[in-house]
């Protein structure tokens, strides 16, 4: 029985020394109630990480594993990569393909800037000068043909020549009549289909590239999920598959904690939960770095009770005192921490 004493006497001496800010004793609360000896409120608790668990967004073989259960690992780092050949050869197909549509395109642009150039000016008709220099080379070609008839008449000339200087009389006449009197409403609408089987052409070959791009996002999308990165800094706590091992949709990875954002969970018991302010900024200890203090904020208090902390008849009659989980955020934590260390939340004075 005495060493028992010593013992409790050593256990308390021990988790006093934690605070030095406060008096020298001071009261556990919550699931672990001593002797109340403080004028604060220090309640202790356990570190909690969120656990991250990570799974194939892609079936294939695992190329390699860069990582192993206990190492750190930073936001965006690889763990993992999956065998992704067969994806980065329809990515390469898809681009060929929206390569070659769009050369087409190109072409069938150009056919109907042509098609509408020559529709306008047929619209239009010919300009002035257009006209003058139309009639000046139908002048010329029937001043030739009169030269050449002429000599043919005499003998002087070739069958054969006067032939060529009639054609090109002719040519040169249809130019001028066709820059004078405008072209012909059969030549307008000619050219008016071409340009409308222009833009069918351009249209048809936009929907050949929209689905290629289409195909060729979706398959980027794959390959990118063939590298599996870190969500958080952290740290791998488990493993789950091999490098060549075959994985399916949805199958899971490796399991992480996440380290940047830890928390304190405590239990306060009800007669001590008015000194516990929703917000309020409060100090906490670790029992893994005694000779430091850190800041925590209070973002959580339970509305339902999470236990009852049965008292001494004595101190609450016949009534049992509940007790209500609140979550602590620590805020300026720089150390690592793992899942289960002992903490010790100051909440003020009572």
């Amino acid at each position: 029985m005495k060493k028992k004493k010593i013992s409790l006497l050593l256990a308390l001496t021990i988790t006093t020394g934690l605070f030095s800010g406060c008096s020298k004793n001071f009261v556990l609360t919550g699931d672990k109630i001593v002797k109340q000896q403080s004028d604060h409120l220090i309640v202790q608790g356990d570190i909690e990480t969120k656990e991250i668990n990570i799974n194939s967004k892609a079936a294939g073989k695992i190329t390699a594993i860069k990582v192993a259960e206990g190492d750190s690992i930073k936001n965006g780092q690889v763990l993992i990569t999956i065998d992704n050949s067969s994806l980065v050869a329809k990515e390469a197909q898809s681009k060929a393909q929206i390569d070659a549509a769009t050369e087409q395109m190109k072409a069938a642009e150009a056919a109907k800037s042509a098609a509408q150039a020559q529709l306008q000016k047929a619209q239009n008709g010919a300009r002035p000068e257009e006209i003058d220099e139309a009639k000046s080379q139908y002048d010329l070609a029937k001043s030739t043909y009169d030269r050449i008839n002429a000599l043919y008449s005499k003998g002087y000339a070739a069958k054969e020549d006067l032939d060529k200087a009639q054609t090109s009389m002719d040519v040169a006449q249809n130019q001028y009549n066709v820059a004078k009197d405008g072209a012909r409403s059969e030549d307008i609408a000619a050219l008016q289909a071409q340009v409308s089987q222009a833009d069918a052409t351009i249209q048809g070959y936009q929907a050949q590239i929209k689905q290629a791009e289409g195909g060729q996002d979706e398959v980027q999308s794959y390959i990118a999920d063939t590298t599996i990165t870190a969500p958080a800094d952290g740290i791998v706590n488990q493993l789950n598959v091999e490098v060549g091992e075959l994985v399916s949709t949805g199958m899971p990875l490796l399991v992480m904690t996440n380290t940047v954002a830890p928390w304190v969970e405590c239990n306060v018991k009800e007669t001590d939960l008015s000194k516990v302010k929703l917000d309020e900024e409060v100090p906490v200890k670790l029992s893994a770095y005694p000779n430091q203090k850190f800041k925590g904020k209070i973002v959580r208090i339970n509305k339902d009770a999470d236990f009852a902390v049965k008292r001494a008849t004595n101190d609450n009659g016949d009534f049992d005192i509940l007790s209500y989980g609140v979550k602590v955020e620590l805020t300026d934590m720089n150390k690592p921490l793992h899942a289960g260390m002992t903490a010790f939340v100051d909440f003020g004075k009572k």
